[in-house]
């Protein structure tokens, strides 16, 4: 297995499932350890910059989901797409995917426009935000589920499995499966949740990250963009 995941780093640059591992496995890494050492070593005052509702990590969750749409969108006009006729229902659910997660993790604009809630929405929003997510688990914890189930079996079991057992990436709906190089990502998100549930059941109160749910939402939406794009260069290089 070794053998095979050097291959994969050395693949020759015309390989639409690489991309510079700067961005898919030095930056997924630096970043988690620089959120480790701000809930670990900054003071409450300056996290707040970084955690809180107004901070980096939530901006990212508008950030990265707008940027996944644009290339969804962009996707979905292309010729190549037209190899396989099926593909535009994926990449419509992609696209409509990430216009939800960016609109709701920013309450449609109200966390930058800080408008008033309406007293009526105020009643069903636990948070009383204009938002979806903070009304029913139907919009919040049902969908996360599912794609943490997508982003544990697309973007961990399908990759080591493909590495023993190459004939995978030659199946029929192989176009869309997962590139090697979301396996970083999809094993940071899945780290930084269970470290708080393991450590919740070791000694209560105790954690590592002040929010790590949120900390795994960022490796949620940074899979998804990543996998978006080699699913592009794949489309343009004709390798689907």
């Amino acid at each position: 297995m070794a053998e095979q995941i050097t291959q994969t780093r050395t693949a020759p640059p015309g390989d639409p499932d690489m991309l510079p591992s700067l961005w898919w496995l030095w930056l997924p890494i630096a970043a988690i350890l620089a959120l480790l050492a701000v809930d670990q070593l900054f003071p409450p005052g300056a996290r707040s910059w970084v955690g809180s509702e107004q901070g980096l990590v939530e901006f990212l969750h508008v950030v990265l989901p707008l940027a996944s749409l644009l290339v969804a969108l962009r996707m979905l006009f292309m010729p190549e797409r037209r190899q396989h006729p099926w593909l535009w229902l994926w990449l419509a659910l992609a696209a409509a995917g990430s216009f939800y997660v960016a609109g709701e993790e920013a309450s449609w604009g109200q966390h930058y426009l800080q408008w008033a809630t309406p007293e009526s929405w105020q009643a069903i929003n636990d948070q009383g935000e204009t938002n979806l997510h903070n009304t029913s688990s139907w919009f919040d914890q049902k969908p996360r589920i599912l794609l943490e189930l997508g982003v544990v079996i697309g973007g961990i079991l399908i990759p080591l499995a493909a590495l023993r057992r190459p004939a995978i990436r030659r199946m029929r709906f192989a176009v869309i499966f997962p590139p090697l190089i979301c396996l970083p990502s999809a094993l940071l998100a899945e780290i930084a949740r269970a470290s708080e549930r393991l450590l919740d059941l070791l000694d209560p109160g105790t954690q590592i990250f002040s929010r790590a749910s949120e900390v795994q939402e960022t490796y949620f939406y940074f899979f998804i963009l990543l996998y978006l794009i080699v699913l592009r260069r794949r489309l343009l290089a004709g390798a689907a």
